[in-house]
């Protein structure tokens, strides 16, 4: 289900910016950065908060059906791609 329709963001998005620890954004500003965008109208932002505590209580209790557990944080999964990136390129400068 989309919440935010400025950013066409969906409910596994946000809950998404969650990591399977529990940690993650306690605002919906850091679930957009999270995410690579920022709030626009402002309207989703109590469903945003309130998805991401849904998000936090589902991975406190080991609920495996989370859908935080499937889907990475954008900003960890670009910031990974990168350093890939960046580790390739070393490999080849030092060859």
């Amino acid at each position: 289900m989309i919440v935010c329709s400025c950013n066409v963001l969906s409910c596994r998005q946000i809950k998404g910016t969650i990591a399977p620890d529990g940690s993650g954004p306690r605002t919906a500003g850091e679930a957009y950065d999270c995410l690579g965008c920022s709030p626009d109208c402002g309207r989703c932002a109590r469903e945003v908060r309130s998805l991401l505590v849904e998000a936090r209580a589902a991975c406190a209790s080991q609920c495996h059906s989370c859908a935080s557990h499937d889907v990475e944080c954008a900003v960890h999964v670009s910031v990974g791609l990168m350093m890939a990136g960046i580790e390739e390129n070393d490999d080849r400068v030092a060859a």
